[in-house]
């Protein structure tokens, strides 16, 4: 069998956006794959049916697309270099009508600014999105000289940025200050923009009803911090009015779906597991959320991976029930919750369900299977089953080593933390080997069953490499998940204690050859570990925490996770943040500590690393930063190419040097 290169990735095919016709007859998704030539990721659109799946088009970078009919698609698209140029500097955008039938493809309209398409209205009208300051509105407002006036404007405060608000940043949109998320109906033939909301009211979510004649929605009106619950709302599209449906703001309102006559509601209070509390099943009725059923275990897919690029929707409604992806232990579910409040599991995926789709009767879904690669699958009621649809990524991996994670699982009194241990290609259990301990993010995620690149690659460069779900991770309730003020405590105590237990059952391991890495909440416990530990022999922290006190004031999500999170205000408890820091204890460190960290990172800003990294390098600790210009936290998983190379590459490299 051949090894796994670093560099496979670039020929994933991730799939995603997955979408159905108005009449249910199609569907449609994109496939990106990384072009390292262009240093982007490109996309190309493939349209199915019940029966089968063909590639349609390219679309470049591109992504946005929806069904105006059966036999239509509506498309963002450019024909040329000099057509995107142009859109670009008059802040527009292009779209085009592609015919099913005569495989045409023809101009439709320019958005006078950039949107994104939510749903199809009526023939003519679309619903679409945006993120704008309320200055933004002139380009649809304004003719054609007050647009370009503006835009002229604008580019000379693009020096400076004007903040009031807190966010005023967000990981992957960068500054954010000021601007509201909108919704507008776009009238085709008239080429008409009009807003849903008043310019000062900023969107949470919202849900489209199925005559397509209400829109339900939650948000706020200018807040100036941004809270984590809301009331909900309600938009009659042919009065043009707006009703205020449940006017308390106690509730984190995560979904919302029409099931038969019914207002669902997947919400939650935070009230006793904090910010990482599950949610529970709510009916909105006369003005209140009454429970339709207790349910408190994960609500969507938390699997990690850096396999997967796309997103896709993990919902829907089938004859009056809701059915939802769940994260449960090492895997995802299928399930549903009816009016009657029942909750059943329909189907247990064997890895993960990264989006679902009804199409009458059929469902499909985007899944990574096993140890496969992401692929569509035909679910089938009957026979509880699924069946490939597509087989994009087959050749991919076909004929190389990919390791099965052999499970591993601490039964302590009142727990168990489960794991697994990736062989390393060709594995003997005479000989000796590294080994690398791998930690997740969140830290309310979970490692599951799947396909994880790094990993893969690692035990194809001869790692054993082995990963665990310790307490703070998602799947296995709000208990197990709760580790609010306890950071580096049981945490820490649940993965060294799955590595004592992986040494054990692998003596194969070489245990002064014992390396150690993660991302984000992963990161925080590397540098929480080489700080309490001599054990592992060189270690590489990425996107970590170091450090909750500035924590609390430089990510944008620092103000309310660092005090959630640590139980502790971060001057009436500075001690609390201070214990449960890294960088307290940042002179016990003596292992060899790599930083990987991204300069657009506003989840776990840059001076996260440039702390610590500035006391082990004036201690003489041999240590390096690698700091990543334009990419933010999501660099391991959707980064550009060249960085996504460049970090796996650093890592080896830095574990490798101590392996000689």
């Amino acid at each position: 069998m051949k090894r796994i290169s670093m560099d496979a990735f670039l020929n994933f095919r991730f799939l995603g956006n997955l979408k159905s016709s108005p009449e249910e007859t199609r569907f449609a998704f994109l496939a990106a794959q990384a072009n390292l030539d262009k240093n982007a990721y490109h996309h190309t659109l493939y349209i199915g049916d019940t029966s089968r799946v063909d590639k349609l088009m390219k679309l470049k970078k591109n992504q946005d697309f929806l069904f105006l009919n059966e036999d239509r698609l509506l498309l963002n698209y450019q024909k040329n270099k000099k057509e995107e140029k142009a859109l670009k500097e008059a802040s527009q955008q292009s779209y085009y009508s592609y015919d099913l039938s005569t495989k045409s493809l023809d101009k439709a309209f320019d958005m006078p600014f950039p949107a994104k398409l939510e749903a199809l209205i009526d023939e003519h009208t679309l619903l679409i999105s945006a993120t704008m300051l309320k200055e933004d509105h002139i380009l649809y407002e304004g003719d054609e000289d007050a647009r370009k006036a503006y835009l002229k404007e604008k580019k000379k405060d693009s020096a400076y940025e004007d903040i009031d608000e807190i966010p005023y940043y967000f990981n992957g949109m960068d500054f954010t200050a000021n601007k509201k998320k909108q919704l507008f109906f776009y009238d085709i033939v008239a080429n008409k923009v009009t807003p849903v909301f008043d310019q000062s009211f900023s969107m949470g979510h919202y849900l489209l009803s199925e005559d397509k004649k209400t829109l339900y929605y939650t948000g706020k009106t200018d807040e100036k911090v941004m809270s984590m619950t809301s009331k909900i709302y309600a938009y009659d599209i042919e009065t043009k009015t707006h009703q205020t449906l449940y006017d308390k703001t106690d509730y984190d309102i995560v979904k919302m779906v029409e099931v038969g006559d019914e207002l669902l509601v997947v919400a939650k209070d935070f009230k006793d597991h904090g910010l990482n509390q599950n949610p529970d099943f709510y009916l909105l009725q006369d003005g209140a959320l009454n429970l339709l059923a207790k349910y408190r275990q994960s609500f969507g897919n938390t699997m990690g991976t850096d396999a997967r690029l796309l997103g896709s929707e993990s919902t829907f409604v089938k004859d009056d029930q809701f059915y939802f992806v769940a994260t449960i232990d090492d895997h995802n579910d299928l399930k549903t919750v009816d009016l009657n409040g029942n909750i059943k599991t329909v189907y247990t995926m064997d890895g993960a369900i990264n989006g679902v789709l009804l199409l009458k009767d059929d469902i499909f879904m985007i899944a990574m299977h096993k140890q496969r690669l992401e692929e569509l699958y035909r679910y089938d009621f009957d026979k509880n089953n699924i069946s490939m649809m597509t087989r994009l990524n087959s050749r991919v991996l076909s004929n190389h080593y990919v390791a099965k994670p052999k499970k591993v699982v601490v039964k302590k009194d009142n727990h168990e933390v489960k794991g697994f241990v990736l062989l390393p290609k060709d594995y003997d259990p005479k000989q000796s080997y590294p080994a690398i301990l791998d930690i997740h993010g969140g830290p309310k995620t979970i490692y599951g069953q799947i396909y994880y690149h790094e990993m893969q690659y690692w035990a194809n460069e001869g790692y054993l490499v082995f990963f665990a779900n310790p307490r703070g991770s998602d799947g296995k309730g709000d208990d197990f998940a709760d580790i609010r003020g306890k950071y580096g405590t049981i945490d820490y105590d649940d993965l060294m204690d799955f590595t004592d237990r992986v040494l054990k059952k692998y003596p194969a391991i070489d245990q002064k050859r014992l390396f150690v890495t993660g991302g984000s909440y992963g990161g925080f416990m590397t540098n929480w570990m080489v700080s309490h530990t001599d054990r592992f022999k060189a270690a590489a922290t990425q996107r970590s925490i170091s450090n909750w006190l500035s924590f609390y004031g430089t990510s944008d999500i620092g103000y309310f996770f660092a005090s959630d999170q640590t139980d502790g205000h971060p001057l009436r408890d500075l001690n609390k943040l201070y214990e449960q820091s890294p960088i307290k204890y940042a002179l016990n460190i003596k292992t060899p500590l790599l930083f990987i960290h991204s300069d657009k990172d506003h989840r776990c800003p840059m001076e996260q690393a440039q702390q610590l990294y500035a006391v082990l390098k004036t201690e003489g600790l041999d240590t390096k930063l690698v700091w990543f210009k334009g990419e933010n936290h999501g660099l391991s998983r959707g980064g550009k190419p060249h960085a996504r190379l460049k970090r796996l590459n650093e890592i080896t490299e830095w574990f490798n040097k101590y392996n000689a």
